[in-house]
């Protein structure tokens, strides 16, 4: 049993290692990596040391260390996003070279929305949005769509393990943030409300929320059974002429994304989200 102990906490100390790099630390000193690990330093350059060694971690200017082309290859070799990734991209595509701004597509996890894939254009208008980075949830037309069309026990399980960030302001870079500044998430009720307007609509469409002076619109990639495997989205200027033909645009790129995902999909199935929430019996949200 102690040998077993042993192992876990090695394991658990290898997941917070590398669980410690996000999209705004891409590298981080030692002694930064040991505090986000929550490790001793003398532990953690250990660590880096065997990490860097097998390739999981590479060494970058100034003592800096950060993830490795070998764990890349591991992560995108088994990855289902890469699978959704791949049949999406050409539709990605098509919606990019009229718009010209910021197509993106993104899962929903027990964390929130995290990005899969982003194609932006010079000049375009801000995207907070980063490939690997998460978005905030309830104030996204990304976030709305994946809640609105997930299955009904995964929403309801999200909105329990979240209920603390509704009707409170956007926390962390995004409460920090210029244009986000005083973005507040709505309240439970609100957002129930909102999601029944997305699911009625087919699509979401937020304005200046996360940057002023931006659209996001999003819809669902659904699986055949009608629940959402993806959000395809863009962000365009409030004042961009698509603005009326984006959602058609949207749905119709979505679609062919579904077909070229097959009768099984790419992604996991839904419940695996939330494998501590299993499915009830409850009514159909879109009914």
């Amino acid at each position: 049993m102690v040998e077993e102990s042993a192992r876990d906490g090695t394991l658990d100390r290898l997941i917070r290692i590398l669980g410690a790099f996000d999209a705004d630390r891409p590298t981080l000193s030692v002694a930064a990596l040991a505090r986000r690990a929550a490790i001793p330093v003398p532990s953690a350059y250990r660590w880096v040391d065997r990490l860097t060694a097998a390739g999981l971690l590479e060494r970058a200017e100034g003592g800096a260390v950060g993830p490795g082309m070998r764990l890349w290859e591991l992560a995108s070799r088994s990855s289902p996003g890469t699978s959704l990734r791949q049949a999406a991209m050409p539709y990605m595509d098509d919606v990019q070279a009229v718009l010209r701004q910021h197509t993106q597509i993104a899962v929903l996890d027990a964390s929130g929305v995290l990005v899969l894939e982003r194609l932006s254009a010079r000049g375009a208008v801000p995207n907070q949005a980063t490939i690997a980075g998460r978005m905030p949830t309830f104030t996204t037309s990304l976030g709305l769509v994946l809640l609105a069309f997930s299955r009904r026990h995964v929403t309801e399980a999200f909105l329990t393990d979240h209920a603390d960030a509704l009707g409170s302001p956007l926390r962390g870079i995004w409460h920090q943030g210029g244009n986000a500044r005083n973005v507040v998430n709505p309240t439970e009720a609100e957002l129930r409300t909102r999601l029944a307007e997305v699911r009625q609509q087919g699509f979401a469409a937020v304005d200046g929320q996360v940057d002023s002076e931006v659209t996001g619109v999003a819809v669902p990639v659904l699986s055949p059974e009608g629940q959402a495997i993806a959000a395809l989205g863009v962000v365009v200027p409030l004042s961009s002429e698509f603005r009326p033909g984006l959602a058609p645009m949207l749905m119709a790129a979505a679609r062919g994304i579904s077909r070229a995902l097959g009768p099984n999909g790419a992604m996991p199935p839904s419940d695996t989200v939330f494998p501590e929430h299993p499915p009830v019996t409850m009514p159909d949200a879109r009914t």
